[in-house]
């Protein structure tokens, strides 16, 4: 009897980066007058997208600047921009991260995706919408990741290419 193969983005964590961003539906947690990420009155979809995948078990790194998962909000569109263990993929599968113009989301199902807009966390076809072809969809694959916790607040990771960086911030 042949084994079934299971899809990259069919894992648990997949199923947990998309159940738990519906879950923050209608949350207001990551408007813009909270302090959490990048202080107030700035946007927080990346903060929002950073909380989901951690809270999910999917690595995502930090930068001391206020602890702003990952590098910075805009480096989740930019196709070029390295983000160790989310590796830039065609089409999108629920729980991937999907990013246009700056802005990530969460994909939830086909054709949807959750993210923070007007200081609410709403499901909507961000990413998908007419004139968004050009969104990168990222998957989290932690098989080409190692992360490894070096001391207090520091995490090492290398890519399976050689390169390795070492990253100040904080778990979880």
């Amino acid at each position: 009897m042949p084994v079934p193969i299971r899809k990259e983005s069919d894992t648990p964590v997949h199923k947990n980066i998309a159940k738990i961003a519906r879950l923050k539906v209608g949350s207001t947690d990551f408007g813009e007058g909270n302090e959490k990420g990048p202080g107030e009155g700035q946007p927080k979809h990346n903060t929002f997208v950073g909380h989901v995948c951690l809270s999910a078990g999917a690595y995502v790194s930090r930068r001391m600047i206020n602890e702003i998962p990952p590098v910075c909000t805009g480096d989740w569109s930019d196709r070029g921009t390295l983000i160790p263990g989310w590796n830039v993929v065609i089409y999108p599968q629920p729980g991937d991260v999907i990013a246009y113009s700056g802005i990530p989301a969460i994909v939830t199902s086909h054709n949807t995706s959750v993210t923070v807009f007007d200081g609410v966390v709403q499901e909507s076809s961000w990413g998908f919408r007419l004139g968004h072809e050009n969104a990168v969809v990222r998957r989290f694959m932690p098989r080409n990741l190692q992360v490894n916790v070096v001391g207090p607040k520091r995490v090492r990771f290398s890519q399976r290419s050689g390169e390795t960086g070492l990253l100040n911030g904080t778990s979880g």
